[in-house]
């Protein structure tokens, strides 16, 4: 009697290979998944946290702006270095083992019981501080880098969307905020270096037992790569949308760096567990968005969306200035959960076009220094300066004037990228690079 699992007939041999194929990438697909759960949610506690942290090792808003700027640009550097190491030697894996181990070992050296700030006074503490947090930065970058690029040159292999993975990244990273906030009131401050360091331990497993580094392969008689793709990043409009990304960023971290400590300085009875439920929600509402990502994109195209999460996040910036004045309550920390889920849109949807450009604008063989470049450009050079100059507003203005610029910014410059489009004249070169473009144009 023929086995349940296999056919009542001899397979062909295309048929065979076919069968292979989609078990193969059922696999990859799962090996995906849980590697962006796990190492979102070790990362969710440090980037959600760390401004808490910093403020209650005495450090004042501007300091707190100064210090996460510098993690930026430790991150955006250590991004593009292990990023065009993955893509000079194939060894993704070895990579993303390596940093992970070492940045570890600098999130355990920012836990109590280490605390090497802790003699110091003023400025050396502050550089203390900044040094051992910039070097977790440095090694933690390569990590989401390294799986978005994975994650690309895989699905364009014939898998599921990049939307679809980011839809457990959005679950992990939304659980363990919550799980992480629920640590730091019992435990204090180094929950979530410790939750760090399980998250990326899991993660390392999962790599060092089922993954294998993806090779993109030029199929047999096919032309190398046109000379053109070598700086694709200068093809048409392509520096327009990376310095939409840059701008979006910086107006972004009013939110990303600042909004939980913006409702604990504001509601001190909001315990930490509230502060991650606000990241969960947000997290939550991103799951559909990334989940339909593809479908959006192929509908309304990238450059649609970008306008759609511009125009919401400037009323969102509007809501949180506004939000404490309409309600006058000890316990109003509450009513910020009414505006997560425009995250959906504000980041979800955001991303997911940023990804979809660099994937089209870059050729396949440079898609770990594409990614690496996006991140860097809106989250480590955007967010960072962000930061920064959000850390100066808070400390002369408050939030309430932080918020207010972050409403009345992003709606000048969506305004401003407009007119720039309709003005960009591309080069002639750029013709080689027809396909990305085409897939962005959409008015």
């Amino acid at each position: 009697m023929a086995s349940l699992e296999e056919p009542a007939y001899a397979l062909l041999p295309e048929e065979r290979a076919e069968r292979d194929a989609t078990r193969r990438a059922r696999v990859d697909y799962a090996v995906m998944a849980w590697l962006n759960f796990f190492e979102t949610g070790a990362g969710a506690g440090l980037t959600k946290f760390l401004p808490l942290f910093l403020a209650a090792r005495g450090l004042d808003a501007a300091q707190v702006g100064a210090v996460l700027a510098s993690t930026q640009v430790a991150k955006f550097a250590g991004g593009l270095v292990f990023g065009r190491l993955a893509d000079a030697t194939g060894g993704y894996k070895a990579v993303l083992l390596a940093t992970n181990g070492a940045a570890c070992a600098f999130a355990l050296a920012l836990t109590s019981l280490a605390a090497p700030w802790r003699s110091l006074r003023g400025l050396a503490r502050v550089a203390a501080v900044a040094a051992v947090v910039d070097g977790q930065a440095f090694f933690g970058s390569s990590s989401g880098t390294l799986i978005d690029a994975i994650a690309v040159v895989n699905m364009a292999g014939g898998g599921a969307s990049y939307g679809s993975l980011r839809l457990w990244a959005a679950l992990g990273w939304g659980v363990a905020a919550v799980a992480i906030g629920r640590g730091v009131d019992a435990f204090g401050f180094s929950a979530i270096f410790v939750a760090f360091v399980a998250g990326t331990a899991l993660a390392s497993c999962v790599v060092a037992v089922l993954f294998k580094s993806p090779a993109a392969k030029t199929p047999a008689g096919a032309a190398a790569p046109a000379p053109a793709g070598r700086r694709w990043y200068a093809a048409g409009a392509t520096p327009l949308y990376f310095l939409n990304f840059f701008v979006h960023g910086c107006l972004a971290a009013f939110v990303e760096s600042f909004l939980l400590l913006y409702v604990a300085s504001r509601y001190p009875d909001a315990p930490s567990w509230f502060l991650g439920l606000l990241v969960l929600v947000a997290a939550l509402c991103e799951c559909p968005v990334f989940f339909y990502a593809q479908r959006l994109l192929d509908r309304f195209g990238v450059r649609r969306l970008l306008v759609f999460a511009q125009g919401l996040f400037a009323l969102r910036c509007a809501a949180y200035a506004f939000l404490p004045g309409c309600v006058d309550d000890d316990r109003g920390f509450w009513y910020f959960l009414l505006l997560e889920p425009s995250h959906a849109v504000t980041f979800a949807l955001m991303w997911s076009a940023a990804v979809e450009y660099a994937r089209t604008a870059a050729p396949v063989e440079r898609q770990g220094g594409a990614q690496a470049l996006l991140r860097g450009v809106y989250y480590y050079l955007g967010v960072g300066a962000g930061s920064w100059v959000g850390g100066r507003i808070v400390k002369a203005r408050g939030f309430h004037a932080l918020y207010v610029a972050g409403a009345v910014g992003m709606a000048a410059w969506m305004a401003a990228w407009a007119l720039l489009l309709r003005a960009w004249r591309p080069r002639p070169a750029a013709a080689a690079l027809a396909p990305a473009e085409a897939s962005t144009e959409v008015f």
